[in-house]
């Protein structure tokens, strides 16, 4: 049962999983909110942080009138679906797993395994729990662990606020790409990638959330420089992982999104704010193609 939790809370960097009721408050911030014109229609833009504090959880008016106005809320994945908490754990069975007779200690080896134990026992996190599992999908739980440590809440993202809401009003969800989709960028990275991911991830434990506090005050007011800095950053420390994570998927839903502006019904598509912004996000994107996205 406790290891079951511990996939089910795998959510935290790439995916959520659905809960309880909604409960959308309102911000009178700026926020990261683009209008599209299609032919007949409107695709908003929203950036989003997957996961807040309960404190800073509120959104802004805008969002909130874009999503009344839209008859269809697309996210990175479709967090109606009955089925996620299954689908996820099969999935993270599938792609996560160590073959048969390796273990996370073996995977890491004695060192690097050793200072992943202790980082992980001060976060709350039993690493036997997790000793079949890949070492990627250690660092993510070991950032989880940090995250929830520190007080952030999946509930209160802004993606699974605006589910929950949907659902509540029967609107139509779409998600962008699957499980398989999200869990297989960190499947298919070599042995020795996961390790460097494992090392990057116990060097910045200190500060994660801190810089998730960064990117939050950033959202907040709607500071799209102050998040375009953050995102160069993190493209200097992992430009492999950084290009699979953000460019690659940015060109992926472009077309999708642009077969969204020839549709006739309004649309509000809510993905993480910094797949939004700077060179090669998608609204650079959507500009070279000859749209001209306007920030609300």
């Amino acid at each position: 049962m406790q290891q079951r939790r511990l996939v089910l809370g795998l959510v935290l960097i790439v995916s959520l999983v659905c809960a309880a009721a909604p409960r959308l408050g309102i911000a009178d911030q700026h926020h990261i909110l683009w209008e599209v014109k299609g032919r007949h229609n409107t695709v908003y833009l929203l950036g989003s942080v997957h996961v807040l504090k309960p404190g800073d959880s509120a959104v802004p008016a805008e969002a909130l009138r874009a999503y009344s106005l839209s008859r269809i809320l697309v996210l990175e994945l479709d967090l109606s679906a009955t089925d996620m908490e299954q689908s996820l754990v099969a999935t993270t069975a599938e792609l996560a797993m160590l073959p048969e007779g390796e273990t996370l200690a073996s995977a890491l080896g004695p060192e690097l395994y050793a200072k992943f134990k202790v980082r992980a026992a001060a976060a709350g996190l039993d690493a036997d729990l997790i000793q079949r599992f890949q070492p990627w999908f250690a660092a993510m739980s070991l950032e989880q662990a940090e995250l929830l440590k520190a007080g952030f809440d999946i509930e209160s993202g802004v993606d699974m606020q605006f589910a929950q809401r949907a659902q509540t009003d029967g609107k139509q969800i779409v998600g962008l790409e699957t499980l398989e989709d999200q869990l297989g960028i960190f499947a298919h990275l070599t042995a020795q990638q996961q390790r460097d991911y494992v090392r990057a991830t116990l060097a910045e434990a200190d500060t994660n959330a801190n810089e998730a506090n960064e990117i939050v005050r950033a959202w907040q007011s709607g500071d799209t420089v102050k998040l375009q800095k953050l995102l160069r950053e993190e493209t200097r420390e992992s430009p492999e992982l950084f290009r699979k994570l953000t460019v690659d998927r940015n060109r992926k839903w472009l077309p999708r999104i642009e077969q969204m502006l020839a549709d006739d019904d309004n649309y509000l598509v809510i993905v993480g704010a910094l797949h939004l912004i700077g060179h090669d996000g998608v609204i650079d994107l959507l500009q070279r193609d000859g749209y001209a996205p306007l920030q609300q």
